[in-house]
């Protein structure tokens, strides 16, 4: 038998309720928290919040029921999800039950209905909340299968708080932007054009240097910022595919971009933007800088590793390059045959974008500066 409203009610009034509320958006690590609040106003198992966007899911959930999204996650119903797709399509102001987009009959032919009760769940309340830019917010409280689905009084109940969890939204939307946007500024201050990417590449927000560098360095395109030297860009395509999972992020890249007719030789620096995987309520993953190189003193060989991913060997064999060095100089400094170190300086080339010794020097000479 279905658990009444009554029964299943919490200790926390409704008063302290949307005080936690409006605090979680400010305060992201009381979401799951609050979730379990929601959830056991209606009997539920636990619940999850989560972003409904093309690009990596963004979510948190009950400690309940975390392991139990995980594995929904990991068996790939996010992508091809058809409760939230009628569930947002239906564009309905309040939380709706399964029995409100599904009947009965289809419920029990939907290969997503069966594999979630395999996982221990099964029944679903939820809402869906427009953000500013541009996402949609799932709220959805999960209950077990043996329990019996949720009726129209739980919806209902829930509904008396769905006005303040949009406003919580808002606000932590507001709050996500006003940080990306503090640390972009921040950084035209110290001269450096900076801007804030989505984990696949596309531009959010920019400072007036990194304009600048616009179209001649870098464009700024429907899906994703392009950059106008072709062999930089396949490294930048190269490192947006390889971006780690929701706990690792975008692992962070250099690329270097030589010289041009319209510009000096420059590196792009890709960092991962600190807690960006858990922001529920932005969409920057990556923090975009440009440097801009000019000749200067080779540095040292564990730099130039770090900055291009370059084996120990590789790195030193570049540093001898940007020295000036010649391939059978080089040679005979490291006791190696001309052809192991040709294949080496074809690796390097490889991972740093450039065709040529003399442009490898160039590059390599300018790194002291940044």
């Amino acid at each position: 038998m279905r658990p009444s409203q009554a029964d299943t009610m919490t200790t926390r009034t409704p008063d302290d309720l949307i005080d936690t509320i409006y605090e979680a958006a400010f305060i992201p690590a009381l979401w799951p928290s609050l979730l379990d609040d929601l959830s056991a106003r209606t009997g539920g198992w636990g619940g999850m919040l989560f972003t409904a966007t093309p690009e990596a899911a963004r979510w948190t959930a009950s400690a309940a029921t975390s392991d139990f999204f995980t594995d929904f996650l990991a068996n790939g119903w996010m992508e091809r999800n058809p409760l939230v797709e009628r569930g947002v399509k239906r564009d309905h102001a309040g939380f709706l039950t399964d029995l409100d987009l599904f009947t009965i009959e289809e419920i029990e032919a939907e290969p997503m209905y069966r594999d979630m009760r395999r996982l221990g769940g099964g029944w679903h309340l939820g809402t869906a909340i427009a953000v500013p830019n541009g996402d949609t917010l799932v709220i959805n409280i999960e209950r077990r299968h043996r329990t019996g689905p949720f009726g129209r009084d739980h919806a209902d109940h829930l509904d008396a708080f769905r006005p303040h969890l949009c406003r919580a939204a808002l606000l932590a939307a507001r709050q996500s932007q006003a940080r990306i946007d503090a640390t972009i500024d921040n950084l035209e201050l110290l001269g450096l054009a900076a801007g804030a990417l989505t984990r696949t590449g596309k531009l959010l927000a920019s400072n007036a240097l990194l304009a600048n560098a616009m179209p001649t360095l870098i464009e700024d395109g429907p899906s994703r910022i392009r950059l106008r030297h072709k062999p930089s860009d396949d490294l930048l395509v190269e490192a947006l595919a390889t971006s780690g999972n929701r706990e690792a992020g975008v692992p962070g890249r250099s690329i270097p971009i030589p010289a041009s007719a319209e510009s000096p030789p420059s590196i792009l620096h890709m960092v991962p933007m600190a807690g960006a995987s858990r922001d529920l309520f932005s969409r920057a993953s990556v923090l975009m800088v440009v440097t801009t190189l000019a000749i200067g003193t080779a540095p040292d060989a564990r730099l130039i590793r770090g900055l291009f991913d370059l084996t120990p060997a590789e790195s030193k064999i570049a540093r001898d390059i940007a020295t000036g060095m010649s391939i059978p100089e080089i040679a005979l400094r490291h006791g190696l045959s001309g052809h192991t170190v040709r294949t080496q300086v074809k690796a390097i080339f490889s991972k740093t974008g450039v065709h040529r010794q003399s442009e490898l020097s160039a590059l390599l000479n300018g790194i002291p500066l940044l």
